[in-house]
């Protein structure tokens, strides 16, 4: 059997395992789009809800009480008043950035309206215990049950302006996936039964979709994912403060002879994390993993990419909560050209990084402490 054959064979059963980890089983028929523009993105999905003509689902992580929150707020009201269902959940535990206030106007128009958290609502103690416990981290949207959008970008006007992110628009039977997954968290909100739509193959991409939640580990879709990688395994994530599975499983491959690279962004918007991730980063360089600090502007995205045949993008960033605490999700993509699609992407943003070295060194002193106690929290954070 030909090295490419054995691959596509090997990751084929990569696969096969992965969908039965997370229900759903890979699927043809698909058509992609991705932007790293927050605005491009912004305009494209209000044009495809603008067109909705039964439904729109989404279930968000937050809004911000800002223009690009509030446009797509007001073109949900008239949507709902034209006669389509709009179905809304927010996690919304970050309410400074939208009161409830913010969303009566919805409600008042229609709009099916569900909060996992409401900060208003509750008490201290339930608070806090919101705060580092489960959280929805999901951005689903879905359009008539044909076309979906995830990815890492908020409605949050200063983040899709200043921020790079990824976001992908997927048409095709792998909307119904993450319609799927929205169905799922609707009924642990008490919604009721949804109105069905056909599949609707439009292009040549084969994907498969990805949620977990509750007390299910998003973890073992990566340690797969490594273990079955030959050639390379790039990742591009935000946060990188990982169990320790993942690491193991980045430094296992690198020393196979994979070529194992990750990104990550000079300066978190969380700052704790500056220093789990240049200290995570430091360890695995010494590993043999080749470790990049982007720095031309902050880069919210969440991806990875193996042997020109497997690639995703999602919610999920490296760390305990993304992995083993919060509901996520993303689209793996199956073949050569959805991995080649944000492979190109990687390389290029890669190409304008820096790269970890003999010369960076792991913190000492009081900063040590420091990073104990922070990692010491690492699963609640």
């Amino acid at each position: 059997m030909k090295k490419r054959q054995l691959l596509t064979f090997l990751l084929l059963l990569l696969c096969r395992f992965l969908s039965a980890q997370v229900i759903f089983e890979p699927v043809e028929g698909n058509r992609l789009w991705s932007t790293k523009d927050g605005l491009q993105f912004l305009s494209r999905i209000m044009e495809d809800m603008e067109g909705a003509q039964t439904a729109i689902d989404i279930e968000y992580y937050w809004f911000a009480e800002d223009e690009a929150g509030t446009r797509v707020r007001d073109l949900l009201i008239r949507k709902a008043r034209e006669g389509v269902k709009v179905r809304l959940i927010m996690d919304n535990l970050i309410t400074p950035f939208a009161k409830e206030s913010f969303y009566e106007p919805m409600r008042k128009a229609g709009v099916d309206l569900r909060f996992v958290h409401a900060l208003e609502k509750m008490g201290p103690f339930q608070a806090v215990g919101s705060i580092f416990g489960e959280r929805d981290h999901r951005k689903i949207v879905v359009i008539d049950g044909h076309i979906a959008y995830t990815g890492g970008m908020n409605f949050y006007q200063r983040a899709l302006v200043e921020w790079a992110d990824t976001q992908i628009r997927v048409e095709g039977p792998v909307a119904l996936q993450l319609r799927a997954l929205f169905q799922d968290s609707w009924e642990r909100m008490g919604g009721g039964e949804l109105e069905s739509f056909p599949e609707q193959p439009v292009g040549e991409v084969t994907a498969q979709a990805v949620g977990t939640s509750r007390r299910e580990q998003l973890d073992a879709l990566y340690v797969q994912a490594l273990q079955g990688a030959k050639e390379y395994f790039y990742l591009q994530t935000p946060y990188f403060a990982p169990p320790p599975t993942i690491m193991e499983a980045l430094k296992e491959a690198a020393a196979r002879g994979v070529d194992v690279r990750m990104m990550v962004p000079a300066k978190s918007d969380w700052g704790f994390m500056n220093m789990l991730t240049r200290e995570y980063g430091i360890d695995l360089f010494r590993a043999g993993v080749k470790v990049y600090v982007y720095n031309a502007r902050y880069d919210h995205t969440k991806i990875f990419i193996c042997d020109d045949i497997l690639s995703s993008c999602g919610t999920v960033n490296m760390d305990y909560r993304s992995l083993r605490i919060n509901w996520e999700d993303a689209v793996l993509f199956h073949g050569r050209e959805s991995a080649l699609h944000f492979k190109e992407r990687f390389l290029e943003e890669m190409a304008q990084a820096k790269p970890i070295g003999p010369e960076d060194q792991p913190i000492k002193g009081i900063k040590k402490a420091w990073l104990g106690f922070v990692q010491w929290l690492q699963p609640i954070l």
